[in-house]
């Protein structure tokens, strides 16, 4: 047992007094508990004025009275009972009952401050002036009201206080118990977490650590306990990371990115929250989580060195299929019949689909890494329209969906990447299709907006977007919409996340990487523009809402005048 656990860490102060109060009022005699040294834990309980007044008023009474509380109390843990004596000061008759908990002398029961006989003026006087009390003849009045006591009937009421003693200590060994078994099983589960757990007072000197820290760090646990945590750490900016933390985690529990230093002097990434203990709310101590992140980083790296190189080098193979399949196609090579035509137009959509995959990839991975650039020319976004529905015409025409596009009479004109904004079209167009149902309608517009505008096409824009619109500024807003069942409310959110994909309930419907829609935020975002959606959008015949329509707008340099869609 920890020797530092004292008395009150098992009972209640307030508990013990109240033993003791009712004890003194039955008995009569004075009682209190002192620690292995003699010195009071609770209140004194009925002490005669001789005792609390004159026997303690000056250093040498004090000192006498200590060390015959403490006498007491190693005569009777030595003899693990109540132990009968007189007081080395006043000469009074005191009992002493051990608090012992699982062998542990933690705390004695006093009680008596009674004599079984008169005593004589002159060893009184002996006794007041060894001690060098000034009121004499105080001392000898205060002396003539300690009670006259039978030896059997203190020895009842000692007997009693034992009684009453024992059953302090049963409490305090169950306390003990219940703590022990408590924190053993904290400990245990401690010391299972494999992140680093490190506490430390409101100094920042490390306090408690689990196993996980100390290997680590590969420090031995001693070595660490009263190190500052930032010598843990490597460098001034980690400390000041780690600081800031601190004062954040008084509000709120939040993680940083720190590199840490071991026994050896190696460095190493770690990822760290700090909560903070609020037992002193003007110097609060912290628990820390360290989490090594090598592996983790290393294995990113490893990731991404593999996409990167997978999608730059799976490119290069495809674009050569797509120049073998159009030579064929083009005639180049000889007359094919419309079988054949019709195999290799199949094959030339597929190769542009995984080229489009491979493409989509591979900006992700750019972006990521802050290797994304643009290509910004004038374009055309009608031919960008057209040039995206000629890819997937074949696909469409397979589940037989019309797609309704009127070009406008003159170019809408911006300046933008070619390449990623007909693959951002490509894309959105491809999920209307793989959702929409057979002979379906998929229609595409594409309309001038004006940061001043009021009209129809101002209405389309969610009105959140509304305020972040440049006046005098045009822009281009387009839309592609299609019949299908729509997308959840739940998923809205979602769908412009990477990897995230929205199972088709039609047979029909292809599942994808779910990086199509990341992609196009990415090209829309990187033009400075918005893209979001709405669903569902139509009402049909059974009272069932499908349909989903998906909005981009970005700002354009020349604006442009429109012409009405006439799809019906």
């Amino acid at each position: 047992m920890n020797q530092s656990i004292h008395l009150l860490d098992l009972i209640n102060k307030e508990k013990l007094d109240d033993i003791l109060k009712v004890f003194t009022e039955v008995t009569g005699v004075a009682s209190i508990i002192a620690d292995v040294n003699g010195k009071p834990i609770t209140q004194p309980h009925n002490f005669s004025m001789l005792c609390q007044t004159y026997c303690r008023s000056s250093e040498l009474g004090r000192q006498k009275c200590h060390e015959s509380d403490s006498y007491g109390g190693q005569q009777s843990a030595r003899l693990k009972r109540r132990f009968i004596y007189k007081c080395l000061n006043a000469g009074l008759f005191d009992s002493a009952s051990p608090i012992i908990v699982k062998g542990y002398h933690l705390a004695t029961v006093l009680c008596g401050q009674v004599l079984d006989k008169p005593v004589s003026n002159d060893i009184v006087y002996e006794r007041a002036r060894s001690i060098g009390v000034s009121d004499i003849e105080g001392y000898l009045v205060e002396f003539e009201k300690i009670p006259l006591m039978s030896p059997e009937r203190f020895e009842s009421i000692v007997n009693l206080m034992e009684v009453v003693t024992m059953t302090i200590s049963e409490l305090a060994l169950r306390k003990y118990l219940s703590s022990e078994s408590s924190q053993q099983y904290l400990d245990k589960l401690i010391n299972s977490v494999s992140d680093g757990i490190i506490s430390t007072d409101s100094n920042n000197a490390i306090s408690m650590v689990n196993e996980a820290c100390v290997k680590m760090f590969g420090y031995e646990k001693k070595k660490l306990i009263g190190q500052s945590i930032f010598s843990l750490l490597s460098d001034s900016a980690s400390i000041t990371a780690y600081q800031k933390q601190m004062e954040l985690s008084l509000k709120k529990n939040g993680r940083a990115e720190l590199t840490a230093v071991n026994a050896d002097n190696q460095y190493f990434p770690v990822q760290v929250s700090v909560s903070s203990l609020k037992t002193d709310k003007k110097n609060p101590g912290h628990v820390a989580v360290f989490r090594d992140v090598s592996e983790e980083k290393k294995i990113e790296r490893m990731k991404n060195d593999l996409i990167g190189m997978l999608t730059h080098d799976l490119g290069n193979p495809i674009l050569s299929i797509q120049k073998a399949i159009e030579l064929v196609v083009d005639g180049t090579l000889g007359k094919l019949n419309q079988n054949q035509m019709d195999v290799m137009n199949l094959a030339l959509m597929t190769n542009n689909q995984l080229f489009g995959m491979v493409t989509d990839f591979l900006d992700i991975y750019r972006n990521e890494n802050g290797q994304f650039l643009l290509r910004k020319l004038p374009i055309d976004m009608n031919q960008i329209f057209q040039n995206a529905i000629n890819q997937l015409n074949l696909l469409a025409n397979e589940k037989q969906i019309f797609i309704c596009y009127v070009p406008n009479s003159k170019p809408l004109t911006v300046h933008g990447d070619e390449t990623r904004l007909l693959r951002t079209v490509i894309n959105i167009l491809d999920n209307a299709i793989k959702f929409s149902p057979e002979n379906g309608v998929i229609t595409i517009s594409a309309t001038l907006l004006n940061g001043n505008d009021t009209g129809k096409a101002r209405a389309r824009v969610i009105p959140n977007l509304l305020g972040q619109l440049e006046k005098d500024q045009e822009y281009i807003l387009a839309s592609i919409t299609d019949h299908g069942p729509g997308i959840p409310k739940y998923y809205q959110k979602n769908i412009f996340e990477k990897f995230f994909t929205n199972s088709p309930k039609t047979k029909k419907g292809k599942i994808g990487l779910g990086l199509g829609l990341a992609f196009c935020k990415l090209v829309v975002e990187a033009h400075d523009g918005f893209i979001w959606t709405k669903s569902p959008i139509f009402n049909t015949d059974t009272g069932k809402n499908k349909g989903c329509r998906f909005n981009f707008l970005f700002p354009i340099h020349s604006a442009q005048p429109t012409a009405g869609n006439n799809c019906k």
